[in-house]
């Protein structure tokens, strides 16, 4: 008999375990899909904010995200007086940025709150699902939910919460642990360096909200239903495919055939560059606006890398200076900064600078390059994700490149 009750107290439990499942698949299967089956989830779609549609017009072969000399450029029709005021915008902006004093002291992947600094989703590039209501929730009880969940996700993600009394909303993983909250929010990151969030991950998604949402008691607002979701995901992975450029300088060896390790060594040092990640030199960016490095230097051979253990017997036919354009806060003018290294390089090595083809670069294939960094930073601008902003590190990875 105590057999047969145990078999039955299984039998239940497993059709408990079932039907609960099939009841959050099914919620997460319909939620996003019509007016009528939104109601009876309980979800609200709230709908986005209205934007200017901006056409994304390829400015370079997405299957050479190199800039080149040799490109076809239009006028920009810019008065003098107005390329004079953006420069002075540019020194002004620069001029009022307080010192970063924590520059390269912290290990990769290390996060703290910055203080007075407001942590929430960025509606241009998450999806981002939201729970307000009462009482308030403690950090570790919705904290604690979403970590059982998460783990199921590949794209980044985070919850946020509207913090009590300061009314300031914050990244609950850098909170307190006594923190307690007013409103929640998770959001997902729709597009990253691996591509566009798919179909299956979103439903994932909004599936872990269901179950934060029932663990809290309370109402789940969507911005976008899935379909729309995807469809703005596809929108910024043109937008990235369009903009995801490199400008390029080489510098090439004048008299002798190769420079050696040593002499480049010393030379990058001069200049002010660093060696650093990825076995190649950099030159920092300490300021809190833009990419870590403005710009970096690599050996042109195949693997891009020195070799710092062997700098006197280390030689190479030429070296390359790169910047990734749209992670640059204002891009011209630290192309202008990369040009200015190349020339200073090209004296100390007694070496030539060269364009992505091994031709001589003249003043008026920088001014090409250039040319095409402004436009791109006026277009990334118009889109509303400007270049070096946190949105555009986000998107074009910057991160991963250190």
């Amino acid at each position: 008999m105590d057999l047969q009750y145990a078999l039955l107290l299984i039998g239940i439990v497993i059709v408990t375990v079932v039907a609960v499942t099939a009841f959050d698949k099914a919620r997460v299967s319909r939620a996003p899909r019509d007016a009528r089956s939104i109601r009876e989830s309980g979800i609200t779609i709230v709908g986005p904010e209205p934007r200017v549609e901006i056409p994304v017009t390829p400015l370079a072969d997405p299957a050479n995200k190199f800039l080149r000399t040799d490109a076809e450029i239009t006028p920009r029709g810019k008065t003098r007086h107005e390329v004079l005021r953006q420069e002075l915008k540019s020194l002004e902006e620069v001029a009022t940025l307080p010192l970063n004093l924590a520059a390269g002291l912290r290990p990769r992947g290390f996060r703290e709150p910055e203080p007075g600094r407001e942590y929430a989703p960025d509606a241009k590039i998450d999806f981002v699902i939201h729970f307000p209501g009462t009482p308030l929730v403690s950090r570790n009880m919705a904290l604690g939910i979403f970590k059982q969940h998460e783990y199921k996700l590949n794209k980044p993600r985070h919850l946020y919460g509207l913090r009590y009394q300061s009314n300031q909303w914050s990244d609950l993983e850098l909170d307190p642990e006594k923190s307690e909250y007013e409103d929640l929010k998770i959001a997902i990151q729709i597009v990253d360096g691996k591509g566009p969030i798919d179909e299956s991950e979103l439903n994932i998604f909004i599936q872990l909200g269901l179950q934060l949402a029932d663990a809290l008691a309370r109402p789940t607002r969507l911005p976008l239903t899935v379909e729309e979701g995807l469809a703005h995901a596809r929108e910024i992975q043109q937008f990235c495919e369009t903009y995801d450029v490199i400008a390029s300088i080489h510098v090439a060896p004048g008299a002798e055939a190769v420079f050696p390790g040593r002499v480049i060594e010393m030379a990058a040092r001069q200049i002010g560059m660093q060696f650093g990640p990825k076995n190649i030199f950099h030159m920092r960016n300490d300021l809190p606006l833009g990419g870590r490095y403005f710009f970096s230097m690599a050996n042109q051979q195949e693997t891009g890398r020195f070799d710092p253990q062997a700098w006197d017997t280390f030689t190479t036919p030429g070296l390359v200076l790169f910047m990734n354009v749209p992670c640059a806060h204002h891009p011209a003018v630290a192309f202008d900064k990369m040009v200015t290294a190349a020339k200073a390089l090209s004296d100390i090595l007694g070496g030539r600078m060269q364009d992505q083809d091994g031709h001589p670069l003249t003043d008026k294939g920088i001014a090409v390059i250039r040319h095409q960094i402004e436009e791109i930073g006026d277009k990334m601008e118009a889109f509303d994700i400007p270049a070096g902003s946190e949105t555009a590190l986000k998107l074009f990875n910057e991160d991963s490149a250190s």
